[in-house]
């Protein structure tokens, strides 16, 4: 890759997130769907069970503070219940309850309407070369996090 590569790579990566942003935010078919940071933790919940704090932190990649303040406010909205661990009543443990079970599907589909109808006339092959290519950078991106 030459460095007039890589600034090509980087413009796209930044007007994506950008406009995936501006996506989110202006489209009424997302209204009532889960933030970003709830999605992700709810995600994590739902695939991997119960977890405590800094388990859920190390999965997004995130400060275990911010990870305690998402968990407070999903919570407060009835998406995950907090216990204390049986065997170490210092740790809690997060669970997604029935409505961020629910909350995380009807954005998961809502999200997934979203990008269907974005990529319509794109063919199958380009979709699976697009989610493996993202894929592949968002591997790369957390080797790197994890390298530092």
């Amino acid at each position: 890759m030459t460095i007039d590569d890589a600034r090509d790579v980087e413009l796209q990566v930044a007007l994506l997130l950008r406009l995936a942003d501006h996506n989110r935010r202006s489209n009424p078919g997302l209204d009532g769907t889960l933030e970003r940071s709830a999605y992700l933790a709810l995600r994590h919940l739902v695939t991997d069970g119960p977890s405590g704090i800094n388990d859920i932190a190390e999965h997004l990649r995130l400060d275990a503070s911010t990870v305690t303040r998402q968990v407070l406010a999903m919570e407060a909205a009835g998406l995950v219940d907090r216990e204390r661990d049986e065997n170490d009543g210092r740790r809690a443990v997060i669970t997604a309850t029935t409505a961020g079970h629910e909350a995380l599907d009807a954005t998961r589909e809502a999200r997934a309407a979203v990008y269907d109808e974005l990529l319509a006339g794109w063919s199958t092959a380009d979709r699976v070369q697009l989610a493996a290519l993202l894929g592949r950078l968002n591997e790369a991106l957390d080797t790197r996090r994890a390298n530092r």
